[in-house]
């Protein structure tokens, strides 16, 4: 008889020599128990597989061996970049269990992780918005300009297409204010040139001892 490897099992076991050590934590984030403790995925493997082999054109065949050497080397290696972009907890297998019943436990731990998650983007975003005020600092926006940073400031947050449209100076500045970025925009009329008497907005950097 002819011995061959399902494909699933093979980059399991790929995962799990590879990632799995650097993502497991040492205890279990829902009861903070330290023994059988296992990884719990945002996305199911299978679900992470498929879209690997839809990514590189491979059609989906049940065993390694139908696979070249070559083929099965991409598969790992966008397999493991689509892992390390994804999200884990670790929990003891107790946990682990619960929150698959969709139970009590699931769905506090969930709201739990939901809200982290939150949290974490916004704190990217900000980052993200902070470095494009600083890129802006000093430049005169004039109208055109202007809308295109509001349709920035709207793919940022995800607003709905169009409704920065009607975003204002006001608006812009009591938002940088609420989420305490040290900068101000002030709108001023330029004074010579073919934009004589069109009004600009500009960015102006705050000093730490005045930042509200």
């Amino acid at each position: 008889m002819i011995k061959f490897m399902e494909l699933k099992a093979y980059e399991r076991m790929k995962f799990a020599n590879n990632l799995r050590p650097l993502l497991i934590k040492d205890k279990c984030e829902c009861c903070e128990k330290t023994e059988k403790l296992e990884l719990h995925h945002d996305k199911q493997f299978a679900e992470m597989l498929k879209e690997t082999l839809d990514r590189l054109g491979y059609e989906y065949n049940l065993r390694k061996e139908d696979y070249t050497k070559e083929q099965l080397e991409n598969i790992t290696n966008m397999l493991l970049g689509i892992h390390i972009k994804s999200t884990y907890t670790t929990l003891c297998e107790k946990c682990h269990t619960e929150i698959h019943k969709n139970g009590e436990l699931a769905s506090n731990f969930l709201l739990r992780k939901n809200s982290e998650k939150v949290r974490k983007e916004k704190e990217l975003d900000l980052l993200v918005l902070n470095d494009l005020l600083n890129q802006l600092i000093g430049i005169k926006m004039f109208k055109k300009e202007q809308n295109e940073f509001k349709k920035s400031l709207g793919n940022l947050y995800n607003s709905p297409k169009g409704s920065h449209d009607s975003v204002g100076l006001k608006t812009i500045n009591n938002f940088i204010k609420e989420n305490n970025l040290p900068y101000l925009l002030i709108s001023k009329t330029e004074r010579a040139g073919k934009l004589r008497d069109k009004v600009y907005w500009m960015i102006n950097k705050i000093p730490e001892s005045e930042v509200f």
